[in-house]
């Protein structure tokens, strides 16, 4: 459910624990989920941080 993006809080409330603690011990990183969202903030950064082309002049005609 973490995976899921349920918040922490609520699944300490659906265990049952009394303490955040608690519920982080259960918690496993994905290491995949982890990596996919290292590359997305990486070419998210590289994009913004890319000089923008100019615009190509448009050709009138006569």
């Amino acid at each position: 459910m973490a995976d899921a993006g349920t918040a922490v809080r609520i699944l300490r409330r659906m265990a049952g624990h009394g303490s955040l603690n608690t519920t982080h011990r259960f918690l496993h990183l994905d290491t995949h989920k982890i990596t996919a969202a290292g590359a997305a903030l990486s070419a998210h950064l590289t994009a913004i941080r890319a000089p923008h082309p100019s615009p190509t002049p448009i050709a009138m005609p006569r």
